[in-house]
């Protein structure tokens, strides 16, 4: 029966439909803290628009120039992390370097404006993510130690350590301030002695701080440049492991599905829906399985009730299982979909 399951995932991604590439939304925004307009990319998952549920967010500096090879990381980690709102914001030069311990321009346009604006114009989760790369990477670092509690979790890819003020700024710190802070991961490419030193440093001195979390890795293989991928990769990963439900927990039944999906929304604070396509697949899986009456009816009904997509997902699976040498367990689904939704018009007649 494993091999049917992920059959039928082969099978119900041929309901993908071609569309035109667009990276992201480009909007403009008038600073205040900037005296100056900005540009921000934003991207809304695939089904925002079809569905009522909230998203984590995203926000990326230096989004002029990573944008791209964070979308591209989130689409091949596509169910094994959650679906965001990423939000790239275009961040340069000395305005993203530290004043001394005052608070910068720039961190007031993203806290005071950029955070805003979103909440205001989008579902947003309680929940969201600051990556930072290069000397972006220093600016998250930097706020990530002036105890901001604005982001859930901080990124800082190969961060500029070179001119010593973090790890500086590090030693100055209250260690018990510290260990209250987000979760930080920071990695490092092969950067060097100059980056390399103070990384070491660096770590060093967060690991000594029990009850914190921490993490850090190294791609020795990398270029400063080459990590982002890499990187960004490592850090959802690490954030989101055990995201996607295992096969045993697919197949155990809609008791033990529902619970995986509880569970992490406990975790992260925000509400986790069990995807659509694994409730279509899923009830693929029992339509044409034996002795399983029980378990189809109960994800049809499931799938009817969480989302507002759900109904169509299910006519979808009827339909293909149909056409393709399953026509009694197409049957099964569609009336089953039309004993709990007699009211819906492809049901008459």
């Amino acid at each position: 029966m494993r091999v049917l399951f992920f059959s039928l995932v082969l099978l119900c991604s041929k309901f993908s439909i071609a569309s035109d590439l667009i990276l992201a939304k480009e909007i403009k925004l008038q600073s205040k803290s900037l005296g100056e307009q900005r540009n921000l990319l934003i991207k809304l998952p695939k089904k925002y628009h079809n569905e009522e549920n909230s998203y984590p967010v995203l926000y990326v500096l230096h989004g002029q120039w990573d944008m791209l090879s964070t979308l591209s990381t989130l689409d091949l980690l596509e169910n094994q992390i959650p679906n965001f709102i990423v939000v790239g914001i275009e961040s340069r030069g000395k305005e993203l370097s530290p004043e001394n311990g005052k608070t910068t321009p720039f961190a007031n346009f993203l806290v005071k404006e950029v955070v805003p604006y979103v909440n205001e114009n989008y579902r947003v989760a309680d929940y969201s993510i600051l990556s930072g790369h290069s000397n972006s990477g220093r600016f998250l670092l930097d706020y990530w130690l002036s105890d901001n509690p604005v982001f859930s979790k901080y990124f800082a890819f190969s961060p500029s350590l070179d001119d010593g003020y973090i790890v500086d700024k590090l030693s100055k710190s209250n260690s018990e301030a510290l260990k209250r802070s987000a979760p930080l991961t920071i990695t490092i490419a092969n950067e060097g002695e100059h980056m390399q030193k103070p990384f070491t440093e660096l770590t060093e001195k967060l690991s000594n701080l029990l009850k914190a979390s921490f993490e850090f890795q190294k791609f020795p293989e990398q270029t400063h440049r080459t990590t982002k991928h890499p990187s960004m990769q490592f850090a959802l990963q690490s954030t989101f492991a055990g995201w996607e439900p295992t096969y045993e927990v697919k197949v155990s039944g809609l008791d033990g599905l529902k619970k995986h999906y509880t569970d992490l929304s406990e975790k992260f604070g925000f509400k986790v829906l069990v995807p659509t396509e694994t409730l279509q697949r899923l009830t693929a899986h029992y339509a044409i399985s034996d002795n399983a009456v029980e378990e189809l009816n109960k994800h049809i009904s499931f799938t009817i009730n969480q989302s507002s997509e759900g109904i169509d997902s299910l006519f979808e699976i009827s339909d293909y299982l149909s056409s393709n040498g399953y026509k009694e367990a197409g049957d099964n689904i569609l009336n089953e979909i039309c004993n709990q939704a007699k009211n819906d018009q492809r049901c008459s007649g």
